[in-house]
């Protein structure tokens, strides 16, 4: 049986092509999400350490992984390495797409850092008036030591579990913008516009998390763009970036079984 950590459009692509193809599946993400038909596969949610997944790969006979979660969920990218060396499973990274086209990337004013921490001694040095940061409710602590002394706006999705969060963790509240992400360079561009934004920080997240959509409106409005690249993956996770690519290694596995 095959495991597909999802939570993401990736993780759903991946469980529909299982779905087409007839391959049993379980289907796994922390938080409870919003239900899809499943026609091969069952669902379940909740945070997994490495030993609980180590427990579930042998309670539900695992024999491979798919990755599709989010690019930045590193400590679950490491758990899933440490449970899968256990176990002796192999593990597939269905990977997003991370591409700027070439207009854009030479047009906007990007700035790679490689970590939060390196974002906020960036952001400093840059000293812009208000910064908008569209990288999610879980990046309140790391840009903790930029928002407690600079203006900065933080955008999250429209949730009470956020704006608890938000609350717990001492982030001003008039500073906090809970919207949905804007999904067009022309909702994106009026976001900036409307709370007068001249930095964007954002997260290296590709086309899925509407990575080219900031970049077009921020670029558009003279801004400039501090972007996180993305963490590492862990050592011997093979990477596909295709459903046809998915299907072959998938068909290649199986034949070596």
């Amino acid at each position: 049986m095959i495991i597909v950590f999802g939570g993401t459009t990736e993780g759903k692509k991946v469980a529909g092509f299982l779905d087409r193809t007839s391959m049993p599946y379980l289907y796994s993400t922390k938080m409870e999400s919003t239900r899809f038909t499943m026609d091969f596969g069952e669902y379940r949610f909740g945070a997994l350490d490495a030993d609980a997944m180590t427990a579930l790969f042998e309670k539900k006979g695992i024999r491979m992984v798919i990755d599709a979660t989010h690019p930045f969920a590193a400590e679950l990218h490491d758990n899933i390495a440490c449970a899968c060396g256990r176990s002796g499973i192999g593990v597939i990274r269905f990977e997003r797409d991370y591409r700027l086209p070439l207009h854009l990337s030479e047009k906007a004013v990007i700035h790679d850092v490689g970590s939060f921490d390196a974002a906020v001694s960036l952001l400093m040095n840059m000293n812009p008036q208000r910064v908008l940061a569209a990288t999610g409710i879980q990046s309140i602590d790391p840009l903790r030591p930029y928002w407690e002394r600079r203006e900065m706006k933080l955008r999250v999705l429209v949730s009470c579990r956020s704006a608890l969060t938000a609350q717990k963790k001492g982030f001003p509240s008039g500073h906090l913008i809970m919207m949905n992400p804007p999904r067009t360079v022309d909702e994106e561009r009026h976001c900036l516009m409307a709370y007068g934004i001249d930095c964007l920080l954002t997260k290296e997240s590709g086309t899925s998390g509407f990575l080219l959509e900031k970049i077009a409106a921020a670029s558009s409005l003279g801004i400039p763009v501090v972007l996180v690249r993305r963490p590492s993956l862990p050592a011997g996770f093979r990477v596909v970036r295709s459903l046809c690519e998915l299907g072959g290694l998938l068909e290649h596995v199986s034949l070596q079984a």
